[in-house]
Order: structure tokens, then C-alpha cells, then sequence
């Protein structure tokens, strides 16, 4: 009796070839049989020197070629700048001038219309500035586009110092070495020229080697003689007998020339308001006497004066 012949459908068992393909598509693939994928050649190993090598020499040519992009950037970028004339000065602007007017600023400074803002040294500029005896400081700033601004700050005159060349004797006067403007601090600004101004306190008897190895020294007994002389203008004698000069003598002390008549006030040391208060008592008494003085000593701390009077 022959064995019944089985049908794939009735007993639940699909071909091989389906089975295969169920199983891919549920993500669970059978081992492959030999024969049905060819096997991948095995990647040729690279010499590990060689690819290092490799390596080094891409970065080396990608960063040469990186800068010189940027250099040629920058090459182009700043040869624009200092040729447009977008950048040409069109416009000087300053401040705090007196002595020296916008024109005169500009031309010390060295800067002139149409230069290109990005070629001018303002460090260069702001030394000359500085070197000119007017100005005390300077500041000289770029505004893109075209705008250069300059501001200073200038020296104030205050007074007039007649520098000699050596102490004056009973035999022999002093011999002037040269007049200077100062300031009221007694800061020398220069040597008076044709259109200074001229109308300031005199100071005298300043010795020309004294300001040139003491300047610190005669720069404060300036001082202090140009603040007798302010002293002087407040009181009451100003009115009556405006001063002439003030007079260092040899050892520091000052003395005050005043008056059409030139009165001597031999002030002695400081401090000096005291001693101006005497002085106005001192005229005063001998006005009413009728008198004129030629020198009054105010230079010792003995109540009263010592007068000299005129011969």
C-alpha cells in the first residue's frame, strides 16, 4: 500500500525558498549557505608612516592656503583704506586754542587736508603739538570718514621774569641773560618775542645759573614773588602807588618797587600779608606827616618800620 501523498497547504509547511523570505522580513536572516554571498576582499593595510604623512601635509597646505586668503584679505582691505579718497581728510577740527588758532594748530601738527586719515601719525602729531611753548597738552583724535579733531590746552602768561646772568653787586649791576613769560605757578613758557604780551608783574633779580641748576627752586620763589605782587594789587596801596617790580634778592628775600616815584618796601621773608598791612599803615602816617619815603623796611619782626627817607 503506498504512503499518502502529503500537500504542502495541508500541512502547514511552506517551501524552503518562503521560509527564507519570512525570515528576512522579520529581521532574523539564517546563516548564508556557501555559495550564495561572495565573501568582501579584506581592505590592503596602508603603511602607517605613509598615511600619518598624508595627513600632516593636507593640514599644512590647507593652512598655507588659509593665510594666504587672509593675507591677501588684509593686503587688499588695507591698501583700500589708505587710497580711497572716502578716507582723505575733509574736515580739521580743534579746541582750546587761544594763542593758536585752528590754522596754526593744523600746520604744528603736521596735518592737512586730503592726507588719508589712516597714513597720519596722531602720536607724531600730538608730540609736535606738545613741543610748542603755548601748549601745555594736546589731543588728536580720527572720526571715519574724513574728520581729524585736535584739542589742546594752552599755557596762561602770568608774569615777566628778567633772567640775569649773574647776582647784581653795589659795583656792578646785574647783565640781563634774557626775559621770559611765565606762568603763575612760575612755569617758564618762553623768551618774549615781537607781539607777546607784555602786560604782567616784573620779577627781577632771578639768576641765570640758578634756573639752570636749581629750576625746581627758582620755578618756586617765581611763585612766591608773583603771589606778593597779587597781594599787593588787593591792598590799598595799589591804587596810589601801582607796583613796578618785584626784586629777588641774593638770599631770597623780596622787595617791592612801587609808585611813580619807585618806593622801595624791603619785604624781607615770608609771609608777606602781614607785612603788607604794615606797609599801608606806615605810608599812611607819613602821608600825613608829608613825607616821602624813599625806602621802607619791613623786613624785621620789631613792631613798627625802619624808614629811609628820600634824600
Amino acid at each position: 500500500m503506498s504512503p499518502p501523498s502529503i500537500s504542502p497547504r495541508s500541512n502547514g509547511l511552506a517551501p524552503a525558498k518562503n521560509v527564507r523570505r519570512r525570515d528576512r522580513s522579520s529581521g532574523s536572516l539564517p546563516p548564508p549557505v556557501s555559495g550564495d554571498v561572495a565573501p568582501c576582499p579584506a581592505p590592503r593595510a596602508k603603511p602607517a608612516g605613509e598615511s600619518r604623512l598624508f595627513r600632516v601635509l593636507r593640514a599644512v597646505v590647507g593652512l598655507a592656503m588659509v593665510v594666504g586668503i587672509g593675507s591677501g584679505v588684509v593686503w587688499g582691505a588695507r591698501r583700500y583704506v589708505r587710497t580711497s579718497p572716502r578716507f582723505a581728510v575733509s574736515e580739521i577740527v580743534t579746541s582750546g586754542g587761544k594763542r593758536r588758532g585752528p590754522e596754526d594748530l593744523a600746520g604744528i601738527a603736521g596735518i592737512a587736508k586730503g592726507e588719508n586719515v589712516f597714513s597720519l601719525d596722531l602720536d607724531r602729531a600730538r608730540a609736535r603739538l606738545a613741543s610748542d611753548p603755548w601748549i601745555e597738552s594736546a589731543e588728536v583724535g580720527r572720526q571715519l570718514p574724513g574728520t581729524i579733531s585736535i584739542r589742546v590746552t594752552e599755557r596762561e602768561a602770568a608774569g615777566v621774569v628778567a633772567v640775569a646772568e649773574g647776582a647784581a653787586t653795589e659795583s656792578a649791576p646785574a647783565t640781563p641773560a634774557g626775559t621770559y613769560l611765565v606762568t603763575r605757578d612760575g612755569v617758564i613758557i618762553k623768551r618774549i618775542e615781537a607781539g607777546d604780551p607784555l602786560d604782567f608783574h616784573v620779577v627781577t633779580g632771578i639768576v641765570l645759573k640758578t634756573l639752570l641748576e636749581d629750576r625746581e627752586g627758582a620755578t618756586r620763589t617765581i611763585r612766591q614773588a608773583l603771589d606778593l605782587a597779587y597781594d599787593y594789587d588787593r591792598s590799598p596801596l595799589a591804587q596810589r602807588s601801582p607796583m613796578q617790580e618785584v626784586h629777588v634778592e641774593p638770599n631770597g628775600d623780596l622787595t617791592l618797587t612801587v609808585g611813580k616815584s619807585g618806593i622801595v618796601l624791603r619785604m624781607g621773608a615770608g609771609p608777606y600779608r602781614r607785612k603788607l598791612d604794615q606797609a599801608v599803615r606806615v605810608v599812611g602816617e607819613l602821608d600825613r606827616r608829608g613825607a616821602k619815603p624813599e625806602v621802607i623796611m619791613l623786613d624785621d619782626e620789631a613792631p613798627g618800620s625802619r624808614r629811609r627817607p628820600m634824600r
